[in-house]
């Protein structure tokens, strides 16, 4: 048996199961923008991920027959697929037995989280597959030592930031074994040059951005009209204050939560072999302990300082559970050489049977239609010629997704006030001050408003007209004046929000919590104060871990004097996150109000501490 047959087992093996799982329409976050901006060659958000935007779009023609979602879905199993095979054929070629080399591949295939980014539209299967070559590359030069060879190195190193900017945190490891594997090699500055101009060859991709920003109907996250802004997107500066910007009560926070994710991302039984894997490769191929651990360690070092909303800290430790899968393959590996040949076998189907079932209902996206049908229910309750003003990513770029590539309501017009993609901006004016952005699109919402047609808000901030106001208006706010603001407002189809089955993806429940919210918005306008607080209530059990939507709920029971149950809400998402300085602002005021002043105080000094930090 050779490698590619093992490696193709592997892949074809992963594709098939992820078939049977993908998300069959666009899905949450920025599914949405991603799908666009393949579809219709634009420019995606930080980093732009030119690689994946270009190889998505070649599925994409191979598959006229399906929807662009559909497509675009499947072209990201399809390189995670990829990146399962090649991982089976590099250790089934580093001397692990078949067997133990393709259930090692499936193992990740169907980890948790790799498998919950394999079926919609992502980059990380892609970026891993970039990981994995790079890693067996790296390995080859110091065996081979031929200059052909740095050179696929450097090319394959600047590919992979095409993908992901990951990619740099396993070149400390890379850097490492090629100093102590071929010493010599620093001593050819011709060759070492030369494998920095292959870097620069395999990156050269990202000219894609510059060339095609700004051009055609594509999704385009911002301008790129010049070298500085250029560099800001492909270097991630819009999440550069979010790194090593937690104290260390944060990054023990932050260990304990990965410690839980590696515990759970294959299956709990495996992790003492997860920990022999580690030790064997300590023991017999001490180059593939040091990338591989180089790569968990680095990517441990970035992510433990990370500080964002905790549902979305997993994928950020996809590259150390991608380590942590060739160590299970090689203390699978120790394991079978210690019983009989024909118990290899057996034991080596044990494993991929326990992580596939462990985790097939959680990541089968099969039939979750949520974030579609939520798109859907706010397009068909807005009436003819409105304009809706969003902001964020919950709601924006499925709409966006919805009006621009499925070609729903034509009519309606769509703005983000976060400047993604779509803004009552022009690029031109984001080099202002962020407070003349602001005045300016506060003047430019208010012409909207004057226009006539009807003007709505995801988001109901601050009314960029004197007394008029945000009206409850289904899934979303009307803004009109206050002398029309009479009557009942329209009552909203809960139907989504009642499906079933999809309350384990923190995102998707995000979402089914919104139409509870919005219900309490409804009967709050009507003056039902009661039932808009069991509503209220009703979506913070739906989103219990969701640090917004516990922060929104304890601000609506401020607001109507359910003091008690707000401090519950607001200290439930100051656990959740404890970094973010609003949910104390709105305890001290809680505290201010039931005259506990001492609290109070101590709160907001904790909230202003928070708020000065990076």
């Amino acid at each position: 048996m050779t490698a590619k047959i093992v490696g193709m087992a592997a892949g074809i093996a992963a594709f098939a199961v992820y078939g049977m799982t993908l998300c069959p329409t666009v899905y949450v976050e920025g599914s949405g923008e991603l799908i666009g901006a393949a579809y219709r060659l634009g420019t995606a958000h930080p980093t732009g991920y030119p690689l994946f935007c270009l190889g998505s779009r070649l599925l994409v023609l191979m598959l006229p027959w399906v929807s662009p979602a559909v497509a675009i879905n499947a072209a990201s199993a399809l390189f995670a697929a990829a990146c399962c095979g090649a991982l089976a054929a590099v250790l089934y070629g580093r001397g692990l037995r078949p067997v133990v080399a393709l259930a090692t591949a499936l193992a990740l295939a169907f980890s948790r989280t790799f498998w919950s980014q394999a079926v919609i539209a992502e980059v990380y299967g892609l970026a891993l597959l970039l990981v994995v070559l790079v890693l067996a590359q790296a390995r080859r030069v110091c065996e081979s030592k031929e200059p052909r060879q740095v050179l696929l190195l450097g090319w394959l190193m600047g590919l992979g930031l095409t993908a992901h900017l990951m990619q740099v945190l396993i070149w400390p490891g890379v850097v490492a074994v090629l100093a102590w594997r071929w010493p010599a090699l620093w001593r050819r500055p011709l060759l070492l040059a030369q494998g920095m101009l292959a870097v620069l060859g395999g990156y050269s991709l990202v000219a894609y951005l510059p060339l095609r920003n700004g051009r055609g109907a594509g999704f385009h996250w911002g301008p790129l009209d010049d070298l500085t802004a250029l560099w800001q997107h492909l270097s991630g500066a819009l999440y550069r204050s979010s790194f090593f910007s937690l104290p260390l009560e944060g990054m023990l926070l932050n260990t304990q939560r990965w410690l839980v994710q590696a515990a759970g991302e294959f299956h709990l039984v495996l992790v003492p072999l997860v920990a022999w894997g580690g030790w064997m490769a300590w023991c017999r191929d001490r180059s593939a302990f040091v990338l591989v651990g180089g790569a968990i360690a680095c990517n441990l070092i970035a992510a433990l300082n990370y500080h964002r909303d905790p549902n979305g800290l997993p994928v950020f430790y996809l590259l150390s559970v991608v380590g942590l899968a060739v160590w299970l393959g090689m203390g699978l590996d120790a394991l079978a050489s210690r019983v009989r040949p024909l118990v290899s076998m057996p034991l080596a189907a044990l494993v991929v049977a326990l992580v596939l079932t462990a985790h097939y209902e959680d990541s089968d996206r099969s039939e979750n239609w949520v974030a579609d049908r939520y798109g859907r229910d706010i397009l068909a309750d807005l009436p003819e010629g409105a304009i809706l003003i969003v902001e964020g990513d919950d709601a924006a770029f499925v709409l966006d997704y919805l009006l621009r590539i499925e070609g729903l309501r034509p009519d309606v017009t769509l703005y983000n006030r976060m400047g993604r993609g779509t803004d009552v901006l022009a690029w031109s004016e984001y080099s202002l001050p962020r407070l003349k952005q602001e005045r300016l699109r506060w003047r430019r919402e208010a012409a909207l408003a004057r226009e006539g047609r009807p003007l709505f808000y995801f988001v109901p901030r601050r009314s960029p007209i004197s007394g008029w106001v945000f009206v409850p208006a289904g899934l979303v706010y009307r803004l009109q004046a206050s002398a029309d603001s009479t009557g009942t407002a329209p009552q909203i189809e809960m139907g989504n929000a009642l499906a079933t089955g999809f309350f384990r993806d923190p995102w998707v429940r995000k979402i089914q919590s919104n139409y509870y919210f919005m219900a309490g918005e409804e009967r709050m306008w009507d003056g039902d104060q009661a039932a808009a607080a069991a509503a209220y209530e009703q979506a913070a059990a739906i989103a219990f871990d969701s640090r917004t939507a516990r922060f929104n709920v304890a601000l609506k029971l401020f607001e109507v004097g359910e003091l008690d149950r707000a401090m519950d809400h607001a200290a439930a998402a100051a656990a959740i996150d404890p970094w973010q300085p609003t949910p104390y602002r709105l305890m001290a005021h809680i505290e201010r109000e039931q005259g506990r002043y001492d609290e109070a105080r101590r709160l907001l000094e904790k909230a202003n501490q928070l708020g000065t930090m990076p």
